[in-house]
């Protein structure tokens, strides 16, 4: 009976050691699968957003604009997202932000351009002919070329002007299967953009809001997001409505969006500076944006993989931008304990977007 006791007592603390090197590896490959998901995720949508900001101002008209709408009802925003339009007459900028604008003081970036829209109409393009008779190209493979049904517009362009072509049945669109009535008054050719599939325009090109926000339904934020994060969105403004489309995510369990913007004031490349807040029209207007604006940093705050009871995060503000370095300080210094719940067992990766708009000029 002794022996058997013994034995049974070894038995079990073997068990016991067991389990709790399996529940240990259990969590340690749950926390890393977290970390996985949430890394593939920054990449995917970060890459969406990239590729926004340096397409910025692609198919913007600069000149020739009548009246035209933008955002007229932003419904459940928590801040008006109107104060970003630039219609009913002015040129639509390419790019800018507000600094502190948006939920929890994170900054709204807005981008206009054509192909910011998520259809494939406002990828495609086509030159406009006048001799020696009204005609477009016809691209090579089929799925290149614009449909019949499509809602264009025209620009008639050279090295210093992007003029928007009206249609002489009214108005600056109409389908593709009209593009031969935009006025014949045009630099030959004209480039012929895409806009929407579906939709008569309400203006003369696409705008992409990124946003950090939580959700409406509390219940739609998952439920390994700490306490006090958001989502980052990418919203586009209909052409059929008065508001956005549905808002796509693209990053979860966000703490802080910060936006910043290196600037050549002097036009001269070589002394650049820094700027977080160039939302203000008449400081900043179209000419302005596209003459100046350089480079693009966005520096996202997230939190990476799920809680860790038995991990402890160093720091209760970090930097969601950068101090010194080559364009000195940017962002903010985000308190995580003032805002976000039990915000040490969590790990936290700052994500820094630097890019290069290459559709300004």
């Amino acid at each position: 009976m002794l022996e058997l006791l013994i034995v049974m007592g070894i038995f079990m603390i073997v068990i016991t050691a067991s389990s709790q090197m399996f529940v240990s590896l259990l969590s340690e490959f749950k926390q890393q699968s977290k970390i996985t998901v949430t890394n593939i995720e920054g990449i995917l949508g970060l890459e969406m957003m990239r590729r926004d900001i340096e397409n910025a101002g692609y198919g913007l008209p600069w000149d020739g604009l009548t009246n035209y709408q933008e955002l007229t009802n932003p419904v459940g925003e928590l801040y008006n997202p109107a104060q970003f339009n630039d219609a009913p007459t002015n040129p639509p900028r390419a790019i800018f932000s507000g600094n502190g604008t948006g939920w929890q003081g994170t900054d709204r970036l807005v981008v206009k351009a054509i192909n910011v829209a998520m259809n494939s109409t406002s990828e495609h393009w086509n030159f406009l002919y006048t001799s020696p008779a009204v005609s477009t190209n016809v691209w090579t493979p089929a799925a290149d070329n614009l449909l019949a049904t499509d809602h264009i517009i025209v620009i008639s362009q050279d090295a210093n002007s992007r003029i928007l072509v009206p249609h002489t049945l009214g108005g600056f669109s109409n389908t593709f299967s009209n593009v031969a009535g935009f006025s014949t008054n045009r630099s030959d050719p004209s480039v012929v953009y895409g806009v929407d599939p579906n939709t008569p325009l309400k203006m003369p090109f696409n705008r992409a809001d990124y946003y950090v926000q939580q959700p409406v339904t509390a219940s739609d934020l998952p439920r390994y997001c700490a306490a006090g994060t958001g989502i980052l969105y990418k919203a586009v403004i209909a052409h059929n409505s008065t508001g956005f489309l549905t808002p796509q995510p693209l990053l979860e369990c966000v703490a802080d969006m910060q936006v910043a913007f290196v600037n050549d004031v002097n036009g001269d490349g070589t002394v650049m500076q820094k700027f977080e807040d160039i939302s203000n029209i008449v400081a900043y207007p179209a000419d302005t944006i596209r003459s100046q604006v350089k480079e693009v940093r966005v520096y996202i705050l997230a939190q990476e993989g799920q809680r860790d009871r038995n991990y402890t995060y160093p720091n209760p503000t970090p930097r969601v931008g950068q101090i010194g370095g080559d364009i000195g300080d940017v962002g903010r210094n985000f308190d995580l304990n003032a805002n976000i719940t039990d915000w040490s067992h969590y790990r936290w990766k700052l994500y820094t977007l630097v890019v290069k708009p290459s559709n300004l000029q």
